[in-house]
């Protein structure tokens, strides 16, 4: 049992690596789209709903709010719907 436990455990440590291994690539991304002024709601939405789901496991936190904070001067109420949902978590 200790072994099952131990290995579940070390396949959580695994994969929280691989998301997190992602992330500058995603930050570079952001800043890409943030540079660029990017208004459209469709494609930061995308990357939104990516970070929320990474959020759930504690990964990319500071991405999710300061793209976020950049969707907010788009579209208040869509982004108030992401501050809603990322306060569930």
């Amino acid at each position: 049992m200790d072994n099952l436990v131990s290995e579940i455990s070390n396949l959580i440590k695994d994969f929280h690596q691989e998301l997190e291994s992602h992330l500058p690539a995603l930050e570079k991304e952001i800043e890409v789209l943030i540079g660029n002024k990017n208004a459209k709601p469709i494609e930061i939405e995308r990357y939104l709903d990516t970070f929320l789901s990474l959020s759930q496991h504690g990964i990319g936190n500071n991405l999710f709010v300061k793209l976020l904070e950049y969707y907010k001067n788009i579209d208040a109420e869509g982004a108030r719907f992401y501050w809603e949902e990322y306060d569930k978590l």
